[in-house]
Formats: structure tokens, C-alpha cells, sequence
């Protein structure tokens, strides 16, 4: 077997993992909140390249995000709604161990474009 052969079945093996984690995080997200109460948008993977990988700071981190149905809420409710997802994403341990295995030191949750609440 080459080296390129190698990197390639490599590369692929890589894709096929990220994918499925994707698909577990996009289904896990999507079925957290009515439809009334709130939209699963999508997630943002985060790495940040200037914090060296031997650093104990949180170098990849994942933005899971949301969009709420009727704008802004209270500081009870949106408290309840972020408990309410980061407890969807800790519950699922399949899903936190793929997490982990592919790098990430934290999770976050946005409900809009301001601001971020961390998970783990």
C-alpha cells in the first residue's frame, strides 16, 4: 500500500466519520423543541488555529444553533430553553463520545446572532 493510498483511505475514513457524527447531531438537535417553541438551525465547528494544541485552554469548540419562534424571551425562559438543549446533548453519551473523539473541549447553544450559553 503507498502513502497515498494510505492518506486516501485515511481522508475518507475521516469524511465518513464526520458525516455520521453530523447526522447524529443534526437528529439529536432537531427533535429538542417544538416547533412553536424553537427551530434547530444548524451547528458551527470552531477551531481556533492561534491557541497552541499542548494549551489547557478550549482550542475546538461546536455552536449548536437555534432560532426562537416568538423572538426574544424571558431571562427564566431562556435559561429553561438552554438547560433544556445542552441536557438533550449530555443525555446522549453516543453522541458526546463522538464529540470527544473527534477533538471537541466544548459545546455551546446560540438562540440568536448575540450571544452563546456553554453546554460543556
Amino acid at each position: 500500500m503507498t502513502i497515498q493510498t494510505l492518506l486516501g483511505t485515511v481522508a475518507v475514513t475521516l469524511l465518513l466519520a464526520t458525516t455520521v457524527q453530523a447526522g447524529n447531531l443534526d437528529l439529536a438537535m432537531s427533535e429538542v423543541f417544538p416547533r412553536e417553541h424553537a427551530t434547530y438551525i444548524g451547528y458551527e465547528s470552531i477551531e481556533r488555529e492561534d491557541i497552541p494544541v499542548t494549551s489547557s485552554v478550549d482550542r475546538k469548540y461546536l455552536i449548536v444553533d437555534f432560532r426562537l419562534a416568538s423572538g426574544r424571551q424571558s431571562t427564566e425562559q431562556l435559561q429553561a430553553s438552554v438547560h433544556q438543549a445542552c441536557m438533550a446533548l449530555l443525555k446522549n453519551r453516543e453522541l458526546i463520545h463522538d464529540l470527544s473523539e473527534s477533538g471537541y473541549d466544548m459545546v455551546a447553544v446560540a438562540f440568536d446572532r448575540r450571544s452563546q450559553f456553554d453546554c460543556l
